[in-house]
């Protein structure tokens, strides 16, 4: 039976454990596999980490993570940005028109709008507000259109005043004689000053123009569809009440 031939007095050269002859830098005894070292441990594995170093693995391994996110993430960001579709390219246009500021023009039309809802629905005291706030806004325009005329010949009639609203049909018939919207401001102007024999003259006016003129598609008559067959039924029963169709 072969015994441990342990030499302590010498343990650079011979293993400690078994005796077996050990070379310069080996770290287990190649016989028993004895450790020669404090940070090794048989079976030729290493031992545990140590608090330092496994402090120092741990920063390492959260650097490489945190680099990986940033410039991982950081191109693939730019990628998605390049690829992105513009704002304007995308969304409801109506919706991004209503952002943009209003012309003068629109803004008298929108106030016109308001005052002529109001007037209708016998909201009073909006209609007194926003009526002389809309004649005052057409009356600010540098140019009047035969639609911008119609307008502020309405506004006038609500407010009261049909003299104002003659003198815009007499403009607007200047322009285009026959014109049914400005014939049917007139009628209804002389309506409102009691005048019912030029009244009557100017609805019919109305009737004998109307086939043929409807038929010119003016912008105004468009703007004005459902007004035109609502004035012409008002025409018809002016003068079927006077005995006078």
């Amino acid at each position: 039976m072969n015994r441990k031939q342990s030499k302590p007095g010498d343990p650079d050269r011979y293993c400690p454990a078994c005796g077996a002859t050990r070379d310069p830098g080996d770290r287990f005894c190649r016989k028993c596999g004895n450790p020669f070292g404090a940070d090794a441990k048989p079976n030729g594995k290493m031992r545990g980490l140590t608090g330092l170093r496994a402090f120092g693995l741990a920063v390492i391994a959260l650097a490489i993570v945190y680099a990986f996110l940033v410039f991982g993430r950081g191109d693939t960001g730019s990628q998605q940005q390049a690829q992105s579709i513009p704002i304007g390219a995308v969304g409801d246009p109506a919706a991004t028109a209503s952002t943009q500021p209003l012309t003068p023009r629109a803004s008298a039309d929108q106030l016109f709008n308001q005052a002529m809802s109001a007037y209708e629905t016998a909201d009073m005291a909006n209609a007194q507000r926003s009526i002389p706030m809309a004649i005052t806004a057409y009356q600010q325009l540098s140019t009047l259109d035969l639609d911008a005329r119609y307008h502020l010949a309405l506004l006038e009639l609500a407010a009261g005043r049909p003299q104002g609203a003659l003198a815009q049909a007499d403009t607007m018939m200047a322009q285009v004689p026959d014109h049914l919207l400005a014939l049917s401001i007139s009628a209804r102007a002389h309506e409102a000053l009691g005048d019912e024999g030029q009244a009557a003259q100017f609805w019919q006016r109305f009737l004998d123009a109307y086939t043929p003129d409807v038929a010119a598609s003016r912008p105004e008559y468009m703007d004005h569809a459902r007004a035109l067959p609502e004035r012409r039924g008002r025409a018809e029963s002016y003068l079927r009440e006077r005995g006078l169709r």
